[in-house]
């Protein structure tokens, strides 16, 4: 789910296109959704504690 194809990136907070990022290699795919990240530094720190970050995300969604 992303509202008109882009997402929260849950670190920085920067609205970014999904498909795109997946181009250059910054989505991750977790059993929940897939997220996406403006560069590796946001992907790399998400990786290392997704449940920190992942509630941010939702309530973007739902907002």
């Amino acid at each position: 789910m992303t509202r008109d194809g882009k997402i929260l990136d849950p670190v920085c907070d920067m609205v970014v296109d999904v498909a795109e990022q997946r181009e250059q290699g910054l989505t991750l795919e977790r059993p929940e959704r897939e997220y996406a990240f403006c560069g590796p530094g946001c992907l790399e720190r998400f990786a290392k504690d997704p449940k920190r970050y992942i509630g941010k995300v939702e309530r973007w969604l739902a907002a």
